[in-house]
């Protein structure tokens, strides 16, 4: 089982929750965002530095315009400490690859230690040797691990840089040492972006996951920002796409109604302390607040926040991450 969610919600937790998700509705309703309690989920960035260079991620490209950094143990815990009685669900994620953070066994430790729910989500080619001797003293609730593609060939036309074989032998070193320790956690995920050109192996990705011992195999659609690229990696079937192609236009298959859930349930942290409406401001051109001037709290309800709320009760069309957003849209399909 992935995750019982009984086993982190408290009282308070679990009234954030039902704030949370009445806030929302009302909002939906009079059309005015409501915002109660904080968010039950919270992405933060360990680093937006990447060791790989993957052509639709703007860590890979270069095309992030904010600085590069890693997050401090410091201003880690402080935030953690602003939320954590109310939050439960923590992804130690954003942009880039979280394990360059060499503090992060100690952030997830620490995050634990206030019964919140861990993930992280990872290239898998640093989680070897000491990395994943200290990743297992203070393992996340589930680790991402993404493969896509099961030969070095079709591996390294998304994944620029990396070498295949290398994570293979750190998936299995992970999944050996977890079983010598009896240990239960991390629950391990293996993702695999469905593109053109590794379409052909996902029966055989599936069967990968399933000999090599992870717990579960997750099928995920790719995002990509320009017609061009949708050309170069959108897979024929289009059980796998979150597109249609059509007259030369990119179009995503959401319809975009005029509200977002992810405005009521989530939020994001950068490295350096700025705060993203979402998980699709990559660049956080959207910033409501820097944690290194002001409380997560007063941010969460404060003006700038709201107001890209009321922008997307109002017109969610006009805002242009809104428009490659899959908030309401299945995109991730599971097996076993």
């Amino acid at each position: 089982m992935e995750i019982n969610y009984l086993n982190y919600f408290s009282f308070r937790r679990l009234i954030n929750l039902l704030a949370s998700v009445l806030s929302f509705i009302i909002s939906k309703i009079i059309r005015r965002p409501i915002v109660w309690g904080l968010p039950p989920a919270i992405s933060v960035e360990p680093t937006n530095r990447c060791n790989l260079k993957c052509p639709e991620c703007p860590s890979g490209t270069g095309k992030l315009t904010r600085p590069l950094g890693v997050l401090s143990l410091n201003d880690f815990k402080d935030f953690v400490d602003q939320v954590y009685k109310k939050s439960f669900y923590l992804q130690l994620f954003f942009q880039g690859e979280p394990y360059i953070n060499k503090n992060l066994p100690e952030m997830t430790r620490y995050a634990r230690q206030k019964n919140m729910y861990v993930a992280v989500s990872t290239n898998g080619i640093l989680l070897k040797g000491k990395t994943v001797e200290e990743m297992l003293k203070n393992p996340p609730d589930k680790l991402i691990l993404s493969v896509d593609g099961l030969d070095q060939a079709t591996y390294e036309i998304y994944r620029q840089g990396g070498r295949l074989s290398d994570v293979k032998e750190n998936l299995s070193e992970i999944i050996k040492k977890k079983r010598e320790l009896n240990l239960k956690k991390p629950y391990i995920e293996l993702q695999f972006i469905v593109m053109k050109q590794n379409e052909h192996q996902i029966e055989d990705v599936i069967n990968f996951g399933r000999k090599e011992g992870c717990d579960k195999v997750v099928l995920k659609t790719m995002q990509v920002g320009s017609y061009e690229n949708a050309l170069m990696f959108l897979p024929e079937n289009q059980k796998y796409s979150r597109y249609s192609l059509a007259d030369g236009e990119l179009k995503i298959k959401n319809k975009l109604k005029n509200h977002c859930f992810a405005l009521w349930r989530s939020s994001v942290v950068t490295w350096d302390g700025k705060v993203a409406p979402c998980c699709f401001d990559k660049d956080a051109k959207y910033e409501t607040g820097s944690l290194l001037k002001n409380k997560f709290n007063d941010i969460w309800k404060g003006k700038k926040y709201n107001d890209f709320r009321q922008a997307v009760l109002n017109n969610r069309q006009s805002i242009n991450i809104c428009r490659n957003c899959t908030e309401g849209l299945k995109i991730n399909i599971g097996d076993y």
